[in-house]
């Protein structure tokens, strides 16, 4: 068994791997411990967002659930091996079922198994046949959901979340990516949007990079180092209509603008400072490059 420091010097080598997620100190009993609200009064609606804590997820007691979605999973190895045997509850989602089989079979035979999934769940247009007998276990529940209204994917929120929240916890690593298919992209995105009133905090992880949405107040967002020497990218998205805007800590700073399509959308940025700071009266989209490959910049 590697120590710490050990896989934290396996993962930092080329491609370099700069493995974070979001997992702040708790400020409030029984809060999650990947996403804190801070007090009352004058804190109200106040966040942190510290995202250089995914290695050693496990010794850090956090509760999560990983999701899979119907798209090349194309995250390092390591990174989703570690976050899956980590997570509560491990659910792929219809054609993601295909997909983590596939990924499976790229692993090395003489690893540990990885667990298999508490649960699929879908219309099961997608999943293959050979995929459904291959995860047929004691331990994995096949969930049919043919409601054509909702897409699998918020229909597979909707099973996991009652879930988390018995367990005091509201986090979701969705693996998907966000290469070939345009409307699928948005339509991950339309589900950050309707499910930010239920209780859940959703992140989107892909090959390059980790997305998730800013809620109306301030936040504070605590970057890696490293992510500010490389001056990797990242981006505030208004995909809910105009919002205004104060930021720090960016190399384009915005004071009391405004973000909206057709007018400013803040892409393309990167940081000055090791904590960025976001002041916002709307609901927008945070993104962040956050491993290291020459043709994401």
């Amino acid at each position: 068994m590697k120590s710490f420091k050990q896989r934290k010097q396996l993962l930092i080598k080329k491609p370099l791997l700069l493995l974070w997620l979001i997992q702040p100190s708790a400020h409030i009993v029984g809060m999650d411990k990947l996403f804190t609200t801070l007090g009352e009064g004058t804190r109200r609606n106040c966040y942190e967002w510290e995202t250089q804590r995914l290695i050693g997820l496990k010794s850090m007691d956090t509760k999560y659930a990983c999701l899979v979605l119907n798209r090349e999973i194309r995250a390092p190895q390591n990174v989703v091996k570690e976050l899956w045997q980590n997570a509560n509850i491990r659910c792929t989602v219809d054609g993601g079922t295909n997909r983590w089989r596939q990924f499976l079979k790229g692993l090395n035979e003489c690893e540990t198994p990885l667990r298999p999934p508490d649960f699929i769940t879908g219309d099961f247009d997608s999943m293959s046949e050979e995929s459904r007998a291959y995860f047929c276990n004691e331990v994995t529940k096949f969930i049919h959901t043919p409601d054509q209204n909702a897409t699998d994917f918020t229909k597979a929120l909707d099973i996991v979340r009652p879930l988390l929240l018995a367990q005091n916890s509201r986090d979701i690593i969705v693996f998907h990516d966000t290469s070939g298919r345009f409307d699928q992209i948005m339509g991950n995105i339309n589900a950050l949007y309707k499910k930010q009133n239920a209780m859940l905090n959703l992140y989107l992880l892909s090959g390059s990079s980790l997305t998730w949405l800013l809620r109306p107040g301030k936040h504070s967002i605590f970057i890696p180092q490293d992510l500010v020497k490389e001056q990797r990218w990242c981006s505030l998205i208004p995909m809910g209509g105009e919002v205004t805007i104060s930021t720090t800590g960016l190399k384009w700073n915005i004071e009391n603008g405004t973000l909206s399509f057709g007018g400013l959308v803040s892409t393309s940025n990167t940081y000055s400072s090791c904590t960025v700071t976001v002041e916002t009266n709307g609901t927008l989209v945070w993104s962040m490059g956050i491993f290291s490959f020459s043709d994401d910049d």
